[in-house]
């Protein structure tokens, strides 16, 4: 499952490709009006990486594309775009039926935040939209996973209990894959009296459970927020009566997890950060933290956040990505990391003189490669930014970086892996008012580029 871990208090197209030549910044020139979106090749300015201990990394690890993907950019798709401010995507896919379901959080006016969800077929169809949960309090941070056995999903999301902001808990739904069902109703999977936060879900198939990952945050006495999980039966019910504790510290907090599924290993990874490093842990399908739990991905001088992970069965490898600030800007990291964790890695993603923040990871459909996908500026005023995605091989070699801008500011991007292409989503700010909508398009990964495409 993909989505952010971020608070969410936070036609004529033209679209066509062109290689720039290797530049401290995103070197594009664009004598057009900005109602236009473009698709753009870059090649990524080599910058010192570092290793996990804060050294230099060794050249041979600097970023190199080794060529441009062929990618075939489907039209923008209108996911949702109703008069209120729409946050926070996340997206499954469903191989049984190929299609997409994308959910996300509704801020309507009086504060109030609902869930909603659209099917997208793998052809970019829209199919049936309808509210995964709404009513009194405000409900928002929704995650997503699919289990192809049971055919259905798995939606979580925070709830605020009082009201007020005080209690917020995890709740979560089962989905049919064509909609809900009104007898699999909402249910509590988390209600400590601490408050929890940014819940992320992935499906285990070998296990045939769902593992739920959150933070806890306790503002009443001087505990750090910690990470915790509880496992959920495909058919319904917990195996246990309350969750386990994943990571915790006496200084310092654990922040913003992210879970993926190795079905080579029938194991997750669970990244987070404190704010300042990336860590990891990996448990059992079965719940059980393996070798002693977490350990550290990434801890340089400079404070490294916002991780994201992926598993690839096939080559029984994890990627873990995340933001790592450097002079007044931000770059994109990761490191690969065996099945048994190995580290095996470390990459430069992408790194300009301009801001690339908030990155997301998959597999792709070959079950073998990466694609990581950021929130890229690319320099045309103010605040504009829109996003870029890159493949990443499981030894490390990358391909050409490519991005999209459009004609508002795009915001937290992310990909969901279909059987031959990908789907792209990220929230999107209308014009000059204050409503924010959802877009997607289909990534076809392989096929001829048509370079220029006017609708």
């Amino acid at each position: 499952m993909i989505r952010h871990k971020q608070k969410w208090s936070i036609r004529t197209r033209i679209m066509w490709r062109r290689r720039v030549a290797a530049a401290p910044a995103l070197a594009m020139t664009v004598a057009v009006a900005m109602t236009v979106a473009i698709l753009f090749a870059v090649a990524s300015a080599p910058a010192a990486a570092q290793d996990a201990d804060g050294g230099a990394e060794p050249a041979s690890v600097a970023p190199a594309a080794l060529n441009a993907p062929t990618l075939d950019l489907g039209p923008e798709i209108v996911v949702s775009a109703l008069d209120n401010k729409e946050f926070l995507p996340a997206v499954a896919y469903n191989s049984k039926h190929k299609e997409y379901l994308v959910v996300w959080h509704n801020e309507w006016g009086g504060g109030y935040r609902d869930i909603y969800a659209q099917r997208v077929t793998a052809t970019g169809e829209l199919k049936s939209w309808f509210a995964v949960s709404a009513g009194a309090n405000s409900r928002a941070q929704p995650s997503v996973a699919y289990d192809p056995q049971s055919d259905r999903y798995l939606v979580t999301w925070v709830y605020d209990v009082f009201g007020n902001g005080s209690d917020w808990d995890v709740w979560g739904r089962f989905i049919p894959w064509n909609g809900p069902d009104s007898s699999l109703t909402e249910f509590v999977i988390c209600n400590w009296g601490t408050t929890q936060w940014n819940p992320d879900v992935a499906y285990a198939a070998a296990q045939k459970e769902f593992l739920v990952v959150w933070t806890n945050i306790n503002t009443s006495v001087s505990v750090p927020a910690y990470i915790s999980g509880r496992r959920i039966f495909a058919g319904g019910g917990f195996p246990d009566t309350k969750g386990f504790t994943i990571a915790s510290d006496t200084a310092r907090p654990r922040l913003r997890p992210d879970i993926t599924y190795n079905l080579a290993r029938n194991e997750y990874l669970v990244a987070f950060d404190d704010d300042i490093d990336i860590f990891a842990a990996r448990i059992a399908g079965n719940g059980a933290l393996i070798a002693g739990g977490e350990f550290k991905v990434a801890a340089w001088p400079d404070a490294e956040n916002r991780p994201a992970a992926a598993a690839c069965a096939a080559a029984d490898q994890y990627l873990v990505t995340w933001q790592s600030s450097t002079v007044n800007k931000h770059d994109i990291y990761g490191y690969l990391l065996s099945g048994a964790g190995a580290t095996q890695k470390v990459i430069h993603i992408q790194g300009t003189t301009l801001e690339e923040t908030s990155p997301e990871v998959i597999c792709d459909p070959t079950g073998r490669n990466y694609l990581a996908i950021w929130q890229q500026e690319y320099g045309l005023g103010a605040s504009t930014v829109g996003w870029a995605t890159r493949r990443i091989h499981p030894d490390g070699q990358m391909d050409g970086v490519w991005g999209y801008m459009g004609p508002g500011d795009l915001a937290l991007p992310i990909l969901a892996a279909g059987d031959v292409n990908l789907l792209a989503v990220w929230e999107q700010k209308r014009g000059s008012g204050v409503f924010r909508d959802i877009y997607a398009c289909l990534i076809h990964m392989e096929r001829l580029f048509v370079p220029v495409l006017i609708k």
